[in-house]
């Protein structure tokens, strides 16, 4: 009989449509995976050993046998979690999100999955280069180059406004639908995604910027100029009922600590944003100090040489911070400075960028804009070898206030500079922009085990693919590092967009 053997408590089909649970439970976890959350470790080899350290933020205290990423020799086993916990948490779910109609059924949560799909995959080819974009998901996909793969970011981001657009401006309140599945701090307001997608779209403006400057400003003044424009306020976090990978990492397994750059430019500046990302250090003759470990040091045959230094000061509740709605206005600062259509002077997005980065940490701004300090040297007190001192061509000399009486290379520092602090901790966006610019300067690596391939004093340019692509897909990923690569898989090529000499 009809009924018989039905479960009566499960959803059917037609229940999951209603409320658009077909599509929508499947974005919240979309967005829990671009940066995972858990499992912690997954984390670690995804980013926190990888482009963390690289832009200067942190540094790990555990020993790693030593020869590893941050002293540039490559982890291939590690590296391939940074690929693989995107193809198969994000992209995967983009792919059965599109075979099962959902562009047709829901226009405006698949405009969500689409900025979502920007990001991740954004993030993959500003770390290995070349990669699977347009043909993504078929087999024996072509890699797309740098290039081919931004351009095809601008047109899925304006799709996916457009679309958005349309549905913020209809009568019916869509928002409430979205708002179940959406993880981030937006809550489902489809005016801030519109403007998280704006946003995306001026930064990956800004970053072709060096290599194709009238693409650049048409994609980055149409972004601004967009009927709802880009983020000014509310940053883009993710929320979680985890743990926040950062804190367990540092915090519970003190893998990761403070990284010298930190210490140098945010301690030299007085900057009150240490105290909130860094924590005091508890170390002999250190102790109630914001310490840093220099980048590619040796630490010991165990944890015990830096630890004491200052952790991470990330709770397990803090939600995931992806783009800070300061990044906009130190973009648009780097535009107005350029002579694009900013929507004001490069000196006011400048200072309401700091402005921005200090309110999202809850710090008072006092007199801090028209401070004229300096980044101050940085000091070893495990081995004097490593510190980094004044006169050193490594230490940053970029002070805060605005003048204009300052060259445009100086102002273009400060941007940079400060839009590097607003950042934090999101490194592999911090790390991207220190390959493009140069700033703010780091310190380059004591230990240097690249085999050549990175030379001494220069920084490591991309991640090489790892096994876990160029096994999958061999013939395709051969021709890309034929093609786009100078033949060589190689952690010092420097990807298209990477033209600055300031890192040499």
């Amino acid at each position: 009989m009809e009924g018989l053997n039905v479960d009566k408590k499960a959803l059917t089909t037609e229940d999951l449509q209603r409320d658009a649970k077909d599509v929508g439970a499947f974005i919240a976890p979309m967005m829990r995976n671009i940066r995972i959350i858990s499992p912690e470790w997954q984390y670690q080899l995804q980013q926190n050993l990888n482009a963390d350290i690289y832009s200067g933020y942190m540094m790990s205290a555990s020993p790693f046998a030593n020869a590893n990423n941050p002293q540039y020799q490559m982890n291939d086993g590690w590296n391939g979690f940074i690929y693989s916990v995107t193809a198969n948490n994000v992209m995967s779910v983009y792919l059965d999100l599109t075979k099962k109609g959902a562009a047709e059924k829901y226009p405006d949560l698949y405009a969500i999955v689409t900025i979502l799909k920007v990001i991740a995959m954004h993030r993959l080819v500003d770390t290995f280069g070349p990669m699977p974009y347009t043909e993504y998901g078929q087999a024996n996909a072509k890699f797309d180059s740098e290039e081919q793969a931004y351009n095809q970011f601008f047109i899925d981001l304006k799709a996916a406004v457009d679309v958005l657009t349309e549905y913020e401006n209809d009568d019916a309140n869509f928002d409430a639908r979205f708002a179940p599945f959406d993880a981030s701090t937006f809550n489902g307001d489809y005016e801030k995604w519109i403007q998280l997608a704006n946003s995306l779209r001026l930064r990956l403006a800004m970053r072709i910027s060096n290599v194709n400057a009238t693409k650049a400003k048409t994609e980055a003044e149409a972004a601004i100029n967009q009927e709802y424009g880009v983020l000014e306020s509310g940053d883009f976090s993710i929320t979680h009922t985890f743990n926040n990978p950062l804190g367990v990492i540092s915090g519970g397994w003190n893998d990761i600590l403070m990284g010298a750059p930190m210490e140098s430019i945010l301690g030299g500046y007085d900057d009150p944003r240490l105290s909130k990302f860094f924590l005091p250090a508890t170390g002999s003759g250190v102790e109630g100090q914001f310490k840093g470990i220099r980048n590619g040091v040796e630490v010991g045959t165990d944890k015990t040489k830096y630890i004491g230094y200052s952790l991470l000061n990330v709770k397990n509740s803090d939600a995931v911070l992806l783009m800070p709605a300061a990044e906009t206005h130190f973009l648009r600062a780097e535009a107005a400075l350029k002579g694009w259509n900013a929507g004001g002077t490069a000196q006011s997005f400048y200072e309401s960028g700091i402005a921005a980065s200090f309110d999202q940490h809850g710090v008072n701004l006092g007199n801090y804009l028209s401070r004229t300090n300096k980044p101050m040297e940085y000091i070893d007190t495990k081995d004097d070898g490593n510190s980094v001192k004044t006169g050193n061509s490594l230490l940053s000399t970029a002070s805060i206030a605005w003048s204009d009486a300052s060259t445009n290379a100086e102002r273009f520092e400060k941007i940079y500079t400060q839009k590097w602090i607003a950042l934090f901790p999101e490194g592999l966006e911090a790390w991207s922009e220190f390959r493009r610019t140069g700033y703010p300067k780091l310190f380059s690596v004591v230990i240097n085990r690249s085999g050549g391939d990175v030379p001494n004093g220069e920084f490591i340019s991309r991640i090489p693919y790892p096994t876990a692509i160029t096994s999958s897909n061999p013939t395709a990923s051969q021709t890309a590092i034929d093609s786009y690569l100078g033949g060589k898989n190689s952690a010092g090529t420097k990807l298209w967009w990477d033209v600055n000499e300031q890192t040499k």
